[in-house]
């Protein structure tokens, strides 16, 4: 079954990111498997992801299907114009970075709009942090990702909410199933908040995640930040970035997600097929 990407696999493949023969061998295992024949622009994220490792691919494909269907709460009914996910846009926002780095790196940012806890919605925010995933891999993939989190405006209230199972869930396929491999998550205005909420999800952390993270105290001196991890290219106005504001960034993430209704829908239905 097609899905409706916007890149070739043949264009990444022309570009030496990876073989036709490392995509024919993958398409040749899927043949004795019980998954679903996934396209050939889907495994080329597969390959990207696991730096063409033809076993981790194979690994990471079968999490990925295994875990999506565990976790229909969190993959399914993506929808940006579902009431349940407007309200989430509007109390966090979601953004993927319109400029990458000069590695091709993508950045995902996410900062707390709303700060009233009640309002907050773990298990629609962890979708919508997987939904970003299409935006920044349906027209050109990345080779890595950065996330950025901006935890002002989350409190000690909000940890009340917090979904362990989802977050399980959540964190397997990070560590297991994602076609796009992290490389580095910087937290800014890190507090004890952030601690507690690593603590309660330590169990589901592997180290090499841990690694990744990066801490930034409020106060930190921006162009420090911007001169040791991200330049300002890359980042929105209230950082001191070249890019337009959080909200407005935010309502371009909200249109790329409407625009790609259709691979939503295609993706999930094509998924179906797994046993």
């Amino acid at each position: 079954m097609a899905l409706p990407y916007e890149f070739s696999a043949k264009t990444v493949i022309d570009e030496g990111r990876t073989t036709q023969g490392t995509v024919d061998q993958i398409k040749e295992w899927l043949r004795t498997t019980t998954l679903p024949q996934v396209p050939e622009e889907m495994i080329v994220l597969f390959l990207l992801s696991c730096k063409n490792v033809v076993a981790t691919t194979k690994a990471t494909i079968q999490a990925y299907f295994k875990i999506k269907s565990e976790a229909p709460e969190i993959f399914n009914n993506r929808d940006i114009d579902s009431g349940d996910l407007q309200k989430a846009m509007s109390v966090v926002s979601c953004i993927s970075i319109p400029v990458r780095t000069g590695d091709n790196t993508v950045i995902h940012f996410f900062k707390v709009t709303d700060s009233n806890y009640q309002n907050f919605d773990w298990i629609l925010s962890m979708k919508l942090a997987y939904m970003l995933l299409d935006i920044s891999q349906s027209r050109n993939p990345p080779n890595e990702l950065i996330v950025v989190i901006d935890m002002q405006g989350v409190g000690f209230m909000h940890l009340t909410r917090f979904k362990i199972g989802a977050a399980r869930k959540f964190l397997e396929f990070l560590q297991e199933g994602m076609p796009l491999r992290i490389k580095r998550i910087h937290v800014l205005n890190s507090t004890y908040v952030f601690d507690k909420l690593i603590s309660i999800a330590r169990v589901f952390i592997r180290n090499e995640l841990m690694a990744i993270i990066k801490t930034h105290p409020p106060g930190t001196d921006m162009m420090q930040f911007h001169k040791e991890c991200l330049p300002v290219s890359c980042l929105p106005k209230e950082y001191g970035g070249d890019l337009p504001t959080v909200e407005e960034l935010n309502k371009i993430s909200i249109q790329r997600f409407r625009e790609l209704k259709p691979f939503f829908e295609a993706e999930e239905k094509f998924r179906s097929f797994y046993n």
